[in-house]
C-alpha cells in the first residue's frame, strides 16, 4: 500500500525557521480558556503497563481505514493500546468512531493523535481534519467522543515543542477535563535536538498529563527522561551534565561529593573510567576535575579526544596526609563562561585504594550533589517520591519501520528493529516507563516486521 510521509520524520531543524511564521497563520491554534486549568492528578485515568502501537493503519480499496481488520491485526500483535493518527485522509475522524467499539471488544484502548501547525499545511499538504488547527474545539470533541467510548483514553499532539505555549495547553486541558476530568492529554517529545530541557519541565509538569518521548539510540536516553518526568535530574546516575541552550557563567559547577576514611599506611588511590561525548576542539570553559577536600588533584578540559572511556588512576596521598577521612568530589566546573555549549561526563567503576568506603563507592545514591547554574547530575538519586513535586508518566515511542529507524539508527534490519524495541521494552519491566509505542509498525500479511515485534510484546506482557 502507499507509504505517505509520516509525522516524526521531518527534522527539528528544519522547523525551526517556520515556528513563528506557522503560528501566526494557524487558525485558533488552542487560545487560552477563560477559566484556568484544573488538573488534579487522581481524575485521570492511571497510564500504566501500555503496550501500544501507533499509526501504519490498514486500509481498503476506497482509502477508508479497515476498522474490523485493524483491530484483528493489533490483537494478534498483542498491544492493548493504539495510537489513532488523524491525518492521512479526510475521513480519519469519522473512521475513528466506527473503530472505537471494535477495539473495546478486543480489549485495546485508543489514544487520538493529532498534528500542530508545524506538519500541516503549507508546510505539508494534510491536516488533521475536521477542526485543522482549533485545539481547543479538539479537546472539547475528543473528549465528548471519550464519554461515548470508554476506551477513549487519552490525545496526542505531536511535534509539541516550539508549537504550544503553557497558556495554550491551560486552554485546551479546561476544555476537555470539563467534559471528561480522566481524559488524559500528552505531548510528543524528541530524545534528540535538546527538547527534553529543564525550562520545558518547569513550565510544563502541572499542565500535561504525562509525555510521549520519541526515539531513545539508548537506554541511557530513556533513564534521564523517567528522572526528569519525576521531578529528578535530566541525567542517568553516574552522570555531571551541563545541557545545551543553556548560559554558563565562569565557576558554575556540578559536583558529586562522598566522605571516605583514610587508611593508615601505604597510599591513597583513587581510579575510574570516564567518558564525555564532546569532541570538538573548543577549549578552556567546561572542565573535568576530581577534588579531595576542595583541593583539584585531577583536571581535564573536555574539549577534544573521544567519546570512549578512558581509564584514570590519580595518587590522591598528598591530599590525604594525616588526615583520618577526606571527602571526595567529581566535579564539572567552568573556568569560563558560555552560552550554547553542552556537555555529559560520565564516571563509573569508581574504587579507592587505602580508603574506607564503606559501601561501593560507585553507587550514584551515596553522593551528595550540590551546583551552581544550570549544570545537572545523576549523582545523589531521585528524590523520594513523597518529595517529588511531580511524578508523570513517560511513553517511550520506539522507530519500527524501515525508513524512520534507518534515519535514526541505521541499517534498519528486523532484527535491528526488534533490539531496539526490547531495549525499551526491558526499560518498562523495570520500571523505568509506563509503557512503549511502536512507531509505523508494518501491520500487513507479509511484513518482516511484525512478528518479531509481535514476539516481543507477547513476552513482556507479563513483566510489568
Amino acid at each position: 500500500m502507499p507509504r505517505p510521509s509520516r509525522p516524526g520524520s521531518i527534522r527539528l531543524a528544519g522547523l525551526i525557521g517556520l515556528i513563528t511564521t506557522l503560528l501566526a497563520a494557524a487558525p485558533a491554534a488552542a487560545a487560552p480558556a477563560q477559566t484556568p486549568a484544573t488538573k488534579p492528578a487522581a481524575a485521570v485515568s492511571p497510564i500504566r503497563n501500555i503496550l501500544a502501537d501507533y499509526d501504519d493503519e490498514l486500509r481498503g480499496p476506497d482509502k477508508r481505514v479497515d476498522a474490523d481488520a485493524m483491530a484483528a491485526r493489533l490483537k494478534e500483535l498483542g498491544v492493548n493500546t493504539y495510537f489513532w493518527l488523524i491525518w492521512h485522509a479526510p475521513t480519519d475522524w469519522d473512521d475513528l468512531k466506527l473503530f472505537l467499539p471494535k477495539a473495546a471488544k478486543e480489549g485495546i484502548d485508543v489514544w487520538v493523535y493529532l498534528v500542530p501547525a508545524s506538519e500541516s499545511p503549507p508546510r505539508t499538504g494534510l491536516w488533521s481534519e475536521p477542526f485543522r488547527l482549533d485545539f481547543n474545539k479538539w479537546a472539547e470533541e475528543i473528549a465528548k467522543l471519550s464519554l461515548q467510548h470508554p476506551n477513549l483514553k487519552a490525545w496526542v499532539v505531536d511535534d509539541f515543542t516550539g508549537n504550544f505555549k503553557p497558556e495554550d495547553v491551560r486552554g485546551m486541558q479546561a476544555r476537555a477535563k470539563a467534559i471528561n476530568p480522566r481524559l488524559a492529554f500528552l505531548p510528543l517529545l524528541y530524545y534528540e535536538g535538546r527538547i527534553l530541557s529543564r525550562p520545558f519541565i518547569e513550565d510544563y509538569h502541572d499542565i500535561i498529563d504525562g509525555a510521549v518521548i520519541a526515539y531513545p539510540k539508548d537506554r541511557g536516553d530513556i533513564e534521564r527522561a523517567y528522572s526528569a518526568l519525576n521531578d529528578g535530574p535530566i541525567a542517568v546516575g553516574n552522570e555531571l551534565f551541563h545541557p545545551w541552550k543553556h548560559p554558563a557563567a565562569a565557576g558554575d559547577f556540578v559536583m558529586a561529593s562522598r566522605t571516605v576514611k583514610v587508611l593508615p599506611g601505604g597510599k591513597q588511590v583513587v581510579r575510574f573510567r570516564e567518558r564525555d561525548d564532546f569532541t570538538g576542539p573548543t577549549a578552556g570553559h567546561h572542565f573535568k576535575q576530581l577534588l579531595v577536600d576542595g583541593q583539584v588533584v585531577w583536571d581535564q578540559d573536555i574539549a577534544g579526544g573521544k567519546d570512549d572511556w578512558s581509564p584514570v588512576e590519580v595518587d590522591v596521598s598528598e591530599a590525604a596526609k594525616g588526615k583520618t577521612e577526606v571527602t571526595i568530589s567529581l566535579r564539572l566546573f567552568a573556568k569560563k563562561g558560555c552560552g550554547d555549549f553542552g556537555v555529559r561526563w560520565l564516571v563509573e567503576d569508581l574504587k579507592a585504594e587505602g580508603l574506607e568506603t564503606g559501601k561501593d563507592l560507585g553507587a550514584p545514591e551515596q553522593w551528595k550533589a550540590t551546583k551552581q547554574g544550570g549544570y545537572e547530575t545523576g549523582f545523589g538519586g531521585l528524590p523520594k517520591p513523597a518529595d517529588r513535586r511531580f511524578s508523570l508518566p513517560l511513553i517511550v515511542m520506539t522507530a519500527a519501520s524501515a525508513s524512520e529507524f534507518g534515519d535514526r539508527h541505521g541499517n534498519a534490519t528486523p532484527a535491528r528493529v526488534a533490539e531496539w524495541l526490547r531495549m525499551s521494552l526491558e526499560a518498562f519491566r523495570d520500571g523505568k516507563c509506563a509503557g512503549v509505542v511502536t512507531y509505523c509498525l508494518d501491520k500487513r500479511p507479509d511484513s518482516a516486521y511484525f512478528e518479531p515485534a509481535k514476539k516481543l510484546f507477547q513476552e513482556f506482557a507479563g513483566k510489568k
